[in-house]
């Protein structure tokens, strides 16, 4: 009983609480649901609040120049967030690029980054300011949508495993974080 090859530790006082090592079927389920409901609200939130920064626009417009009415050039696809991404193909490209690692940092520039050549950067330098400026939404939303992957676009290494500088293999169970079900963790350290 109490040599070297003692059985697994019994309850004294309290709760005892065994978290298994892997992730069941179920639980990677629910887990791939709240990651898809975490992307819908951000797509659902920019398209909100990007048809809201067309139509005061709009209504900028049409009261400055006062005439009638003026058809937008834009088709719907042009003002959600997910039209937005079936249309750039060079943002997608670049995004894609990002996904493998860790996103830009605070206050680092969005994609497409400039070309650095002898004579200085040449090209457009965004940052999130200028992003949600440009698209009428939120820094936030920006700065989410530059570094966060979505649920489709990520490796289920990511999806499932965090990077955990102490453990063996340098990666432990994404049920392992606390509270997991409620912070978003989808980055980890390029080559990990």
């Amino acid at each position: 009983m109490f040599g070297p090859f003692k059985p697994t530790s019994t309850l004294q006082v309290g709760l005892l609480w065994k978290t298994p090592w892997r992730l069941s079927a179920p639980r990677k389920l629910r887990h791939r649901r709240r990651l898809r409901k975490v992307d819908n609200i951000v797509t659902v939130l920019d398209t909100a609040l990007q048809r809201q920064h067309a139509l005061t626009q709009a209504t900028t417009t049409t009261s400055a120049t006062s005439s009638p009415s003026q058809n937008e050039s834009s088709s719907d696809l042009a003002t959600t967030a997910q039209g937005q991404r079936l249309l750039s193909t060079t943002a997608q490209s670049a995004a894609q690029a990002l996904r493998s690692g860790r996103g830009p940092k605070r206050g680092d520039l969005l994609p497409p980054y400039p070309a650095e050549t002898d004579k200085g950067l040449i090209g457009e330098i965004r940052t999130t300011h200028d992003a949600a400026r440009d698209n009428g939404t939120i820094k936030a939303l920006e700065r989410w949508k530059a570094d966060m992957p979505r649920e489709e676009e990520m490796v289920p290494r990511d999806k499932y495993t965090l990077f955990a500088r102490y453990e063996r293999g340098y990666r432990k169970g994404v049920h392992k974080l606390p509270k997991w079900t409620r912070v978003s963790q989808r980055l980890n350290p390029p080559g990990f």
